[in-house]
């Protein structure tokens, strides 16, 4: 294919000539027709790409939470009830990449901010049941009923002990 404008040989999968710039049409080229100046690929108005806002997303945040609460299970077992919470975190931070990408951004940062509550809705739950097993633990331990357990324990398996 040869350009219309200035004459060069161009490639057959060319769009835009490589010495003068001008757009290669392949219809107008084969009948000969020439194209005019302005229809040069620098003359084109594109317009930018939108900007996307930084909108966080949770889902660090949530996963921990999860594995958290699964976790601190086996030490408190009010700790599970900050599961359902993280898990619902989780779910509202995997919509917002679909939002952003439908361009809804509104709509992002709101599922954005409910999965920011919820990831703080569970991470209370978690505290607070972190805090009443430490809380039952030191009240258990300075009371007598652990030294009872203890011995019953004891005395039961039949071991020798000294107090």
């Amino acid at each position: 294919m040869y350009c219309p404008n200035c004459g060069q040989e161009a490639g057959d999968y060319t769009r835009i000539c490589p010495a003068c710039g001008e757009l290669l049409d392949k219809g107008s080229a084969s009948a000969g027709q020439t194209q005019s100046s302005n229809s040069n690929y620098m003359n084109y108005n594109v317009s930018p790409a939108p900007v996307i806002p930084q909108i966080p997303d949770y889902k660090v945040q949530s996963v921990l939470l999860i594995v958290f609460s699964c976790v601190l299970c086996c030490v408190s077992c009010f700790s599970i009830l900050a599961l359902p919470f993280a898990i619902v975190a989780l779910v509202n931070s995997n919509k917002i990449s679909t939002h952003l990408a439908a361009g809804n951004f509104d709509l992002a940062q709101e599922t954005s901010r409910k999965a920011k509550m919820w990831c703080w809705v569970s991470f209370g739950i978690l505290l607070g049941a972190v805090i009443i097993s430490i809380i039952s633990f030191i009240m258990l331990v300075s009371s007598g009923t652990w030294q009872q357990l203890f011995e019953q324990y004891m005395d039961l398996y039949e071991f020798d002990y000294q107090w």
